[in-house]
């Protein structure tokens, strides 16, 4: 088969320019005709000469900075047209339909015009497949394009794995048009230049049943570019660094980041249950979704014991599932022996968490220094890294979730609350009303109006109200210390069919009071808290003004 020859010739040589102009009127200047002129008597200078001198030194300080100024723009346009200048190169595609290209060079073997050019000039949906290897191992992307829409992309191999959006085009775009700087050598030596084992490798398949070959060696001095060499020759050429980037990319640079995929709506976002486990865990944790009305809180921790979850801690632990987006992959379709050097073999900390459309399991391996842990994903079977932060159900605990407040109880839901304390017990009946009330848009709804009372006397809406606050804002201050004699009890009942909750104070002889809820133990709270509770219920009953704690 013939070759088919392309050669790029010289454009013409630059038209003159301004800086001739420069030049001649320079000459002219210097070559001027010198006037005669008479000797001036010695003595003060009157102000003639002294106008004639000044405008001497300044006509010679015009000459200096003309001839300054044009060696500047002399200097700098040659290298301007050094770095734009068509090189000579023939471009060939030989009888295996290979594409090679020989430099131009004269019977010295020296390079005939040196400059930019191009060794491929193609289009990424020019591309039937390429072929990349480098010191992160191998991989082939394939790729069509269907008529009137983007080109496709697949990783040979992992037919089933998403790619990262944009990264094998840019292993394409790397290999469709490759454009030089400069020719570095005619004919080197690869080892003068990192090409005898170079740094990246791509085999280029074109739809035009043509191949290409490009090597990456090493980098030029102060970042200059890169050298290159192309098909059979050892011609040397001088590329962007940019321009070679992709081709050190490995297969995990390719793989889309997503762990997990985000809900499609609210209803598919909606947790059912999530038990957490691992080496990190004595014992599984489980969190629900609380759907008591009558209790103010999102989650419910079931187990290891029994308790309403804390609002933020609970809510960062259930949002750390869906959604979730890698640092970097780091391990495709791994051994066993890959599980376990990425510590998620024997996980320090497992999820699984089940929806109406889909239960997810995540592994995660103990945090490194840098905060990063190794997280796998069953359905992907891939290994990805992530910050801790983004998966808080792997450095949760039971601790961190209990709740802030020992019964968060809603005042809507309420139908009495039972009250004892130094001696003394109380009943309060509480009565809940729905009225109609007019908002700001002039649209109707409904309120819940709550209205308490003690035997017949009704009490203050205003103090019961402080009262509700004070008894439900009960705060747990850490774990209990053992337990006293009982110092105050309640026990709320309510309008919805729940069972009533009955707390429990004991005075432990310290700062800090024991709590129980229903029987089991809820923390602590504070004796300042508690004593100035009890003092002020004694003040509702009585009819007196209460304060917010």
């Amino acid at each position: 088969m013939s070759e088919n020859k392309e050669k790029i010739i010289n454009p013409e040589e630059p038209a003159a320019t301004p800086e001739n102009d420069v030049d001649d009127a320079l000459e002219s200047f210097l070559n001027r005709e010198q006037k005669e002129t008479k000797p001036v008597k010695t003595g003060k200078l009157n102000k003639r000469v002294l106008i004639i001198v000044i405008a001497a030194v300044a006509v010679v300080g015009l000459i200096l900075l003309l001839i300054f100024t044009r060696s500047r723009t002399v200097q700098g346009s040659t290298a301007d047209e050094a770095l734009t200048t068509p090189a000579e190169i023939t471009a060939t595609v030989n009888e295996k339909g290979e594409h090679e290209a020989e430099v131009d060079v004269d019977e010295k073997g020296e390079i005939v015009k040196n400059g930019s050019g191009k060794l491929l000039e193609y289009v990424p949906a020019d591309i039937k497949s390429i072929k990349v290897e480098n010191a992160k191992g191998s991989f082939t992307v394939n790729s069509y394009t269907p008529e009137g829409e983007a080109t496709v992309y697949t990783l040979e191999g992992f037919d089933n794995v998403a790619l990262q959006k944009g990264v094998a085009d840019e292993v394409a775009t790397a290999c469709a048009e490759v454009e030089f700087i400069e020719i570095i050598s005619p004919n080197g030596k690869p080892a003068d230049f990192g090409l005898d084992k170079p740094r990246a490798t791509a085999h280029i398949t074109y739809h035009d049943k043509t191949t290409a070959t490009l090597r990456v060696g090493n980098q030029a001095a102060a970042e200059a570019g890169t050298y290159i060499s192309f098909g059979d020759s050892n011609a040397v050429y001088l590329i962007s660094n940019d321009k070679v980037t992709a081709l050190m990319y490995s297969v995990n640079d390719l793989i889309d980041h997503e762990i997990t995929a985000n809900a499609e709506d609210t209803e598919t976002l909606a947790l059912k249950s999530m038990t957490i486990s691992g080496s990190r865990y004595s014992q599984d944790i489980t969190i629900v979704p609380n759907t008591d009305e009558a209790i103010d809180a999102q989650y419910i921790v079931t187990s290891p014991r029994r308790m309403f979850a804390k609002e933020t801690e609970s809510a960062d632990v259930v949002n750390a599932v869906r959604g979730l987006y890698a640092e970097e992959v780091l391990c495709v379709n791994p051994s066993s022996g890959q599980m376990s050097s990425y510590g998620v073999a024997d996980p320090y900390a497992k999820v699984t968490a089940t929806y109406s459309d889909a239960t997810i399991t995540l592994y995660a391996s103990a945090p490194g220094d840098d905060g990063l842990v190794s997280l796998y994903n069953p359905d992907k079977n891939i290994i990805y890294s992530i910050q801790l932060a983004a998966v808080s159900w792997a450095r949760t605990s039971v601790e961190d979730l209990m709740p802030e407040t020992v019964l968060p109880a809603k005042k809507t839901a309420l139908s009495r609350i039972d009250f004892s304390a130094g001696g003394q017990s109380y009943t309060i009946d509480v009565t809940q009303r729905t009225d109609t009330s007019r908002t700001e848009d002039g649209e109707d709804e409904e309120v819940t109006v709550t209205t308490a009372k003690v035997g017949d006397t009704a009490l203050s809406d205003a103090n019961f109200s402080v009262f509700y606050q004070n008894l439900t804002g009960i705060r747990n201050t850490g774990e209990s210390a053992g337990s006293g004699s009982e110092l105050m009890r309640f026990t709320l009942s309510y309008t919805t069919g729940r069972e009533p909750d009955t707390v429990v104070v004991y005075d432990a002889g310290s700062a800090q009071y024991p709590v129980e809820l229903n029987g089991t133990a809820a923390g602590t709270a504070s004796k300042a808290y508690i004593d100035s509770l009890i003092e002020g219920t004694h003040a509702l009953v009585k009819g007196e003004d209460i304060k917010s704690l």
